[in-house]
């Protein structure tokens, strides 16, 4: 018997608790496409039990946004502190950079091009002050109790059956009312085993949809789904992402707020004790996402986001215009009225990226994301957003385009120590960079006041590492316009890729000029030499994710880091004792 998908029209009236702000108009209902699977019967929708799911939001008043923030006072000290170290480093910056515009006669075109990328990062991180500077001080969201009928939407594209069995067997433990629905997105793509998803999801009793036609990517799987289902709310999952029981009393008691059209989580991963890609991202998490959240401006990360159907269909279905769907479906919700809410907390823990070739394909599709929206749908002239929501869009777009500016510093080195470039006129590196020392501790100080210690090296070390990453992804974005959208390998992950080109080529410049100045310190002073070392520790551990083997990585960090400290100390203990 040929397998057959649920009807289209089932799309029921929302819930009190769940209306919208105004009436939108519904998505037209999509025909389902004929779909081609082994002969099984046909596959019932996952039971609940009695009428749980209309029992689950009766007899519960709608909530306000505001009490939905709950004050923790254990909690101000990093909204405070990232505060007065953002109002100091403001000030540090601007000192220094009034200092470093009388050391440029004479440098030539480079001198000031390095002076420019200065000028930019100030920039970036005054205006990363401000818009952290918005996170609410002392509180955090708690969700109220939950109400209304919850869908699960796992996304299926080529996964191996066991990681989509684990990850669907947590979806079905979820304790809150539900339905787990299977998007199973490998035949259109091409992948040899959609035929055994469709066989796990039949065993399970799960509910499958799969694709015959239509365009590829995430963003139309999940279209074809929300044409096919009728819940409320819609929580959706990567195939690779094991979500928690308590999901539901976490996430969708927010959606009592009728304004609110959908919910950000953290996203959680197992990242070892090391996290030498940075998959962990506290920066995002701990403080741009929270600030966010106080302007209503907070963005989906794709997997973990909980939607109101009624906000989804009312802008259109999730976004197909940009290669994946997160960014610009918070975008278009935010735009259309709708607020949003960050959950400061994970619903789920999944697999990241873990060689440095498929982290590198990631960010880039990431960044491309976020230039396109920049470039081609500009929050300038976006109606319907709130000026602080602007800003917020505007810093992420931006973010990426001046973070391009981060490989001067990497060239820093190279160019004064190989090339001869002055950097500043008139006074020595070492004065130069005893002068740039207290803003360089002040901005490290700013991210350690939000991460921590290990968060702010790792920070540091992915924005250097994805610099040239963000320049490629701005000419592909400008030259092709929207790049094809692909799927983060969960096996058999790459070791190289041509993505990681520039960052080799910057670290064997770093390595080359510590060996010039160790082998002939008159060619410049230790102060180079300690530079580049520094540089090279912060990009070699990123860089050396070759294999996809956690323990192997972390394994060699700390000879990595021996290695390059032992280099430079000998040879400027050496200089020293000659000098």
């Amino acid at each position: 018997m040929a397998y057959q998908a649920a009807p289209a029209d089932v799309a029921g009236p929302a819930s009190p608790e769940f209306a919208p702000p105004s009436a939108p108009p519904s998505l037209a209902p999509r025909e389902p496409s004929a779909v081609a699977a082994p002969a099984v019967p046909a596959i019932p929708t996952q039971a609940v039990a009695g009428d749980s799911r209309d029992a689950s939001r009766a007899g519960i008043p709608p909530l306000d946004g505001v009490d939905t923030w709950v004050r923790v006072p254990v909690t101000w000290w990093r909204a405070v502190a990232g505060r007065v170290v953002g109002v100091a480093i403001t000030l540090i910056g601007a000192v220094y950079a009034v200092w470093r515009a009388g050391t440029l006669d004479g440098t030539g075109v480079a001198g000031h091009l390095f002076y420019a990328a200065e000028i930019v990062s100030y920039l970036t991180i005054v205006w990363t002050a401000v818009m952290t500077g918005r996170m609410r001080t002392g509180y955090v969201r708690r969700a109220p109790a939950p109400a209304g009928t919850l869908d699960v939407f796992v996304t299926v594209c080529g996964e191996p059956v066991e990681m989509v069995e684990a990850t669907l067997r947590a979806a079905l433990a979820i304790d809150y009312p539900h339905r787990t629905y299977v998007l199973n997105d490998g035949r259109i793509a091409g992948r040899p085993n959609w035929r055994d998803i469709d066989a796990l999801a039949a065993r399970l009793g799960l509910t499958c949809f799969t694709r015959t036609d239509g365009p590829r990517g995430k963003a139309a799987n999940l279209n074809h789904g929300l044409a096919r289902t009728d819940g409320d709310a819609i929580m959706t999952l990567d195939a690779d992402h094991i979500a928690v029981p308590d999901l539901g009393e976490l996430v969708l008691g927010y959606l009592r707020d009728p304004k609110i059209g959908f919910v950000c989580t953290e996203q959680r991963f197992d990242v070892g004790r090391h996290d030498v890609l940075n998959n962990a991202e506290p920066m995002l998490y701990k403080a741009v996402q929270p600030a966010k959240d106080r302007d209503s401006a907070a963005s989906s990360c794709g997997n973990g986001t909980l939607y109101r159907r009624t906000a989804v269909e009312s802008v259109g279905g999730f976004s197909e215009w940009n290669i994946v769907e997160d960014l610009h479906t918070s975008y278009q919700l935010h735009a259309a009225g709708w607020q949003s809410v960050y959950h400061h907390g994970p619903v789920s823990v999944g697999i990241a990226p873990a060689t440095a070739a498929e982290y590198a394909k990631q960010r880039s599709r990431w960044a491309m994301d976020g230039l396109r929206l920049l470039l081609f749908d500009n929050p300038l002239r976006k109606p319907g957003l709130t000026g602080w929501q602007r800003a917020h869009y505007l810093h992420t777009g931006i973010g990426y385009l001046v973070a391009c500016a981060q490989m001067m510093f990497l060239l820093g080195p190279p160019l004064s120590v190989l090339a001869g470039v002055q950097i500043a006129a008139g006074v020595s590196l070492t004065a130069y960079v005893l002068h740039a020392l207290p803003y360089l501790v002040g901005s490290l100080l700013f991210i350690v006041a939000y991460t921590g210690p290990r968060g702010a090296q790792r920070t540091v070390a992915s924005t250097l590492f994805n610099a040239p990453l963000y320049a490629l992804s701005f000419v592909r974005v400008v030259l092709s316009g929207r790049p094809d959208s692909g799927a983060t390998a969960k096996t058999a992950l790459p070791r190289m890729s041509l993505l990681l080109l520039p960052q080799v080529l910057f670290a064997a410049s770093l390595v080359v000029t510590i060996l010039v100045v160790g082998l002939d310190p008159d060619v410049a002073d230790l102060s180079a030499l300690v530079w580049a070392g520094v540089l090279l520790s912060m990009v070699a551990g990123p860089l050396s994710a070759l294999s996809e083997r956690q323990d192997r990585v972390e394994r060699a960090q700390l000879p990595i880091r021996a290695v390059i400290l032992g280099l430079v100390l000998s040879f400027a203990v050496v200089t020293l004792l000659e000098g």
